[in-house]
């Protein structure tokens, strides 16, 4: 998968809206001053179900210290939050069901996952599943 992921996004501004589930927008530069990974999920993907309760383990043990913002790219909301509860993911999340942000990024496949540094910058994008141990050592790159 790494050989055909596109880098276009890397060094790139992170100065991107998105949807939050109360139907507000926000801006990933709301993030500014700590390192920041968007998740993109979707309920139809098994990979991204299996990992989302990994990647609340690793938000919950940097305590705050790294932000993390999962994105539902499920055309339906109601899947996004069906699976939101059934994975008991608390960190911020919003929705993106014409996949629009994913394309933004470089998206191509399910699970993707960008990593930003503390100044608002893409550092990597990886699509493919991250165990909690994998996702540690990418958040640590850019701490």
């Amino acid at each position: 998968v790494q050989d055909i992921q596109t880098d276009e996004a890397v060094g790139s501004e992170v100065d991107l809206t998105y949807v939050t589930f109360d139907d507000g927008v926000s801006n990933f530069t709301a993030y500014a001053g700590r390192p920041l990974v968007i998740n993109f999920f979707a309920r139809t993907c098994p990979p991204c179900v299996s990992e989302m309760r990994e990647f609340e383990a690793v938000y919950a043990d940097f305590g705050g210290d790294v932000a993390f913002v999962g994105i539902s790219t499920d055309p339906r909301k109601q899947d996004a939050q069906i699976l939101i509860e059934e994975t008991g993911v608390t960190y911020d999340l919003g929705w993106d069901p014409e996949a629009q942000l994913f394309a933004e990024f470089g998206g191509f496949a399910m699970p993707t996952t960008v990593f930003v540094t503390a100044d608002g910058i893409v550092h990597e994008i990886w699509s493919g599943v991250l165990n909690a141990a994998d996702l540690t050592a990418k958040i640590e790159e850019i701490s």
